[in-house]
This record gives C-alpha cells, sequence and structure tokens, in this order.
C-alpha cells in the first residue's frame, strides 16, 4: 500500500524521498500523521483523504497540496474506499534550493499547492495524473526540479550544517552551543534558521529529538520508559509524555503495542 523511492543524486540533498500511497480502506480510516521537520507536496492522483481537524482542507483529484513545517501531529480520515496520493518530501532546508520564499510563513500550514505557488501549478498537477504510471510522475517531477536548481538559488550552508549537528546529536545539542559553531549572533541564527527550515531552532531540536525517541519504540523493545525517557533528553518522564502527546496524539506507551514497521511510513492507523 505503501511505498518509497529514492531521489536522483543531484537531488538527494534536498529531497529525502518520493513516496506513493495507494490502495484500499475503509471509510472512516483515521491516520495519524507525526512531525518529523520535512515539508511534503501532495498530488492526488485519485480518491484522496480529508482531515478530520480545525484545518478541513479537502483534498481534490487531480491536484498538488502542499503540507508545511508541522509542529504538532495531523489528522486524516478517509472519505473513500480507494487512495492514491503521491508524495515528495523535502528535507529540513531542502525546499529552500527552490524558493526565495521564507518557510516560516508556512508553519503548520496545510493548502492548495496553486493557493502559494511555490513550486507546482494545477496545469502541472493535472498533467501529472494523466501519465500511466507512478515510476513516469516521479521522473516527469524529477526533471522539473532539476531544471529548477539551475536558477542557482543557494541554500545557507550554515544552516544546513546547524540541521546536521541537530540531528546528529539527536536533539541535545544546547542551542548556545549551536550558535557558536556554526557563528552567528543569535538573532540571525534563529532567523535564518525558521526561513530555511520553517521552525525555530528549539521547534526542530523537539521535533528531532522526537522522532528519536519514538523510532526507538517502534523498532526495539525498550519496556522502562522512564529510562528512554532520560536517555532521550527529556526531564522525567511526564515531560515525556507531555512532549508525545502533543507531536504524536497518544501516550509513548500506544507504540510499544504496534506491530514492528517493515514498510510502512512513519504513520500509524
Amino acid at each position: 500500500m505503501y511505498q518509497e523511492f529514492t531521489p536522483t543524486i543531484n537531488l538527494a540533498p534536498f529531497i529525502d524521498k518520493f513516496w506513493v500511497f495507494k490502495g484500499y480502506a475503509e471509510i472512516g480510516t483515521r491516520f495519524k500523521i507525526l512531525a518529523d521537520g520535512c515539508t511534503d507536496f501532495i498530488f492526488s492522483i485519485g480518491n484522496m483523504t480529508i482531515p478530520a481537524d480545525e484545518h478541513q482542507m479537502i483534498m481534490q483529484p487531480y491536484r498538488s497540496f502542499f503540507v508545511g513545517p508541522m509542529r504538532v501531529y495531523s489528522n486524516l480520515t478517509t472519505t473513500t474506499n480507494t487512495l492514491h496520493m503521491l508524495g515528495v518530501r523535502f528535507r529540513p532546508c531542502g525546499l529552500a534550493a527552490f524558493t526565495n520564499e521564507p518557510l516560516g510563513q508556512f508553519a503548520d500550514l496545510r493548502i492548495q499547492s496553486s493557493d502559494i505557488n511555490l513550486l507546482f501549478d494545477n496545469i502541472f498537477s493535472e498533467m501529472l495524473c494523466e501519465q500511466p504510471d507512478d515510476s513516469y510522475r516521479i521522473q516527469i517531477i524529477e526533471a522539473y526540479l532539476t531544471h529548477r536548481l539551475n536558477r542557482q538559488i543557494l541554500v545557507d550552508k550554515q544552516i544546513i550544517y546547524a540541521t546536521s549537528l541537530i540531528k546528529q546529536s539527536h536533539g541535545h545539542l544546547p542551542i548556545q552551543k549551536l550558535i557558536d559553531k556554526v557563528c552567528l549572533c543569535q538573532r540571525q541564527f534563529e532567523r535564518k534558521f525558521k526561513d530555511s527550515t520553517g521552525y525555530t531552532p528549539k521547534e526542530f531540536s523537539r521535533i528531532i529529538k522526537f522522532q528519536h525517541a519514538i523510532g526507538i519504540l517502534r523498532n526495539t523493545t525498550y519496556p522502562d520508559l522512564e529510562t528512554l525517557a532520560l536517555d532521550c533528553g527529556y526531564y522525567d518522564h511526564s515531560h515525556f509524555i507531555k512532549e508525545f502527546k502533543r507531536l504524536a496524539g497518544n501516550v509513548p506507551s500506544y507504540f510499544l503495542s504496534l506491530p514492528k514497521p517493515s514498510d510502512e511510513p512513519l504513520t500509524y492507523i
């Protein structure tokens, strides 16, 4: 039902993956999509889902939609029996290689792509949906994005370096040490970071810390949640639970009961 595709070498520094979600689902099936520090463009090849929260954006067929930097989890509920979505997931800072628009303005935003004029319009989306299969659609997207790279929009290397440091430390690196390493004043660093990623450094660190913790829960046996909370850099067990409820919509122990993922995306039902 879910597949991932690796981008070409020249796009890999900017795009984490292409993904396809296709198949049958019962009407009313709920998906929780977790904040991961990335941004997505989603093409609705066939029938779609709609959000079950305050956004209430209806995802129509033959259109593309932008999911900005999310700071909390997102709910989607199926309203049809079949789904067919193709997504382009940009790495943190990745989208900044294709647009000069500061990404901070798109935090927690889910909207039709044509309404923000970042990359894709309705004509491109309709053309993509007319193609015979997903592999050919991905080739077309890659060719288009490779052409856009020729515009020479420069991604701030200091911010790329900062995001890599946060990831390497699993979100534990203190912000002041991060500022010292990139050799910028705090105000300039925070502005550049938010423009390039859509997050403040603190928000991004919290999401990376959460992603690290949930990766441990999904892939290993770790029944002692208090020890896990401390190992992952949370102040205490209650802080750990509070962050999980905010970012995942459920308590940490819930993930211990889920089947271990194989080819699934980082979502759960």
